[in-house]
């Protein structure tokens, strides 16, 4: 099984982040075209991003919530992309003026190198998107 890890430090408070991954405009913020979502255990998660050959929804569902700290969604099996089946962890702590995010996405799929890379690319990118938009508020 391949674990896809990824850390990035944003100015700003957890509080902030948190709405961002867990809030349909924060979502659309950095991640997603569309939402939908029920922050809660066990509440489904969707998200539509644009792909190569048009939209992809990828679903699942909240597993765990620790508000400001801790968020973990297992993506269903018939989802539609190259999420489906995962287990994605976001985990969210406090330095000084900043916060570190950091994801551990999870999946056998992604002993495939190619879909690693990909998934691995989109994580870089989002992540990036996100910082940039927190930090230009």
């Amino acid at each position: 099984m391949s674990t896809i890890r990824r850390q990035i430090t944003i100015e700003a408070s957890p509080r902030t982040i948190w709405a961002a991954l867990t809030t349909v405009e924060g979502l659309k913020s950095w991640l997603a075209d569309d939402a939908s979502l029920i922050p809660i255990a066990t509440g489904r998660f969707s998200v539509t991003m644009e792909g190569d050959d048009g939209p992809l929804t990828e679903t699942g569902r909240f597993h765990t919530i620790r508000p400001t700290s801790k968020l973990e969604i297992h993506f269903d099996k018939t989802s539609g992309g190259s999420w489906k089946g995962t287990a994605l962890t976001f985990t969210i702590a406090r330095e000084g003026s900043q916060t570190v995010v950091n994801i551990l996405h999870t999946c056998t799929s992604f002993d495939d190198a190619a879909v690693f890379k990909d998934v691995d690319d989109t994580w870089r990118r989002a992540l990036i998107g996100l910082r940039d938009g927190l930090e230009g508020t």
